[in-house]
């Protein structure tokens, strides 16, 4: 019987990416300021969703992109990345955000660490699609299990039925050596799908950004109130 394959090195890919240059890594082509205007509106979408008082627990954390403007609205903020080249810049830019807890994670560790029923929003944006769907889906489902019933999940998925992905994919098929945090790419149904596996109900779907406005699916999704 075949032994079972070693998890991918995703902490080394991305404190390389880190080391070179952190926000290009998090957000490629980007400038300081469109860096900080996509925090600031992702921070925004996200808050149509808080319910008062919340705890919140994002999947990837990066730099604290949108940390920075989500954290004064939520009792409680929990940023997790397998990066600790990125969560160490993160400490920097949220110094002073008495609300953020940072914790780095193992490549296989995933949200372990927390237990059941703990938070009421989990947001992961720009971070499963550089993850083996099996390990998205992994993300997705221990997500289910740490929300509170009826706690709400958001993530984001690049479409690859877009112009700007579809291209991006085929520039990669032509790449040798493929980092373990090269981008994966879903459909519509796809991500509907993966969601739902967890667990969640989906309650929203919509597609936003790019040449024709769909490259980016951003899911809203609920767990089931008991």
């Amino acid at each position: 019987m075949p032994g079972l394959a070693s998890a991918p090195d995703y902490k080394r890919a991305w404190n390389d990416a880190a080391r070179r240059d952190a926000h290009d890594a998090i957000l490629t082509g980007s400038t300081a300021e469109s860096f900080e205007r996509t925090g600031q509106a992702d921070a925004a979408e996200i808050r149509r969703h808080l319910p008062p008082d919340a705890a919140v627990l994002n999947i990837g954390c990066g730099v604290g992109r949108v940390e920075k403007y989500l954290a004064p609205h939520v009792r409680e903020m929990v940023s997790v990345d397998v990066s600790g080249e990125m969560i160490a810049r993160a400490r920097e830019r949220l110094a002073g955000l008495t609300s953020v807890r940072l914790r780095e994670i193992g490549n296989d560790e995933f949200l372990r660490a927390f237990e059941a029923d703990r938070f009421d929003l989990v947001f992961s944006y720009l971070v499963l699609q550089h993850l083996a769907r099996e390990d998205a889906f992994a993300y997705l489902r221990d997500a289910f299990r740490v929300l509170k019933p009826g706690g709400v999940l958001l993530v984001q998925f690049p479409n690859f039925l877009s112009p700007e992905y579809t291209r991006a994919f085929l520039e990669g098929a032509a790449v040798a050596h493929r980092s373990p945090g090269r981008e994966r790419y879903y459909t519509e149904p796809e991500a509907r799908h993966l969601v739902g596996l967890a667990g969640f109900t989906v309650e929203e779907v919509r597609l936003s950004s790019g040449e024709r406005g769909d490259t980016e699916i951003y899911v809203a999704a609920r767990k089931p109130a008991r």
